[in-house]
């Protein structure tokens, strides 16, 4: 995609709290999309370039305690994430949305979409719709007290590179740059108490109050997931496929937890073909 990138913005939800977001393109198709835990919007590098810029446009989000968003004590769980992209998606006027969301930001999207009716197509990319084994490290970097002190002890690169790893099936395509990538959002200031509260929260209260919304969920949803995922299982996507009215699940082969990095022009074949329709239209 050309350079045609607005300079970066701050959403602002209440008095403290902010969503650091970028926006790429000037197409008719907005498309919101959801970083996972411990990432960016700079996830999307490899896949938003492949979006037209006069077709789509791109709303590119930190999720709070994430990237350049706000870091305070407070509310970090998957709901009120949701409820602050509910937020962001009135404020730009924003209808018809194209709504894609990755592991954590995947569980952020499906939530948004359960009480946001400007949102008309979903992406899930190895989402969980579901408890699940949280992680080692994770559990680890919840831990009160410890936790962000174990993580302000290892070098960043390190923490970056051991969750790539586990992320990653092919473990050649983890370079550098990717690692560096995911090592600069672990050296933010703040950055380590802010994923540990997220850590804390991220499994909601009532989970089966929830869950049993998905069924009312109508509109066209795409399941993408890696087939090599160990991170959030292939179960996950299988029971989403089961609970939602009208999912399309679509498994990437020698792929693990983030196809939109470790594959990503496989990813975007898989998302173009849904969005477009019988008449060659996305929008």
């Amino acid at each position: 995609m050309p350079d045609k990138a607005s300079p970066r913005s701050t959403f602002v939800h209440s008095p403290g709290e902010h969503l650091h977001y970028r926006v790429m393109g000037t197409g008719p198709c907005p498309v919101i999309l959801l970083h996972g835990f411990a990432a960016s919007l700079h996830t999307w590098d490899d896949l938003a370039p492949l979006f037209s810029p006069e077709e789509y446009t791109l709303h590119l989000l930190d999720l709070k305690g994430h990237g350049g968003s706000s870091r305070l004590p407070g509310d970090y769980s998957a709901l009120h994430n949701a409820r602050i992209i509910a937020a962001y998606i009135r404020s730009h006027g924003l209808t018809d949305i194209i709504l894609i969301g990755h592991s954590f930001g995947g569980a952020v999207a499906l939530l948004t979409a359960l009480d946001c009716p400007d949102v008309r197509r979903l992406i899930l990319i190895g989402a969980p719709g579901f408890p699940q084994h949280i992680p080692r490290f994770m559990r680890l970097l919840g831990l009160p007290v410890i936790g962000p002190l174990l993580v302000n002890a290892v070098p960043a690169a390190m923490i970056a590179r051991a969750g790539l790893e586990r992320a990653f099936h092919d473990r050649e395509r983890i370079t550098g740059r990717l690692i560096e990538r995911y090592a600069s959002g672990y050296r933010r200031k703040g950055a380590a108490h802010a994923l540990a509260h997220t850590v804390r929260q991220i499994v909601p209260p009532h989970a089966a109050q929830i869950t049993a919304r998905y069924a009312g969920i109508s509109i066209p949803v795409l399941l993408l997931w890696g087939d090599q995922d160990r991170v959030v299982p292939r179960w996950q996507g299988e029971r989403l496929q089961r609970e939602l009215r009208n999912p399309r699940l679509v498994i990437i082969p020698d792929c693990g937890h983030n196809p939109h990095e470790e594959r990503p022009h496989e990813t975007f074949a898989v998302i173009r073909e849904f969005l477009v329709d019988n008449h060659g239209r996305t929008c």
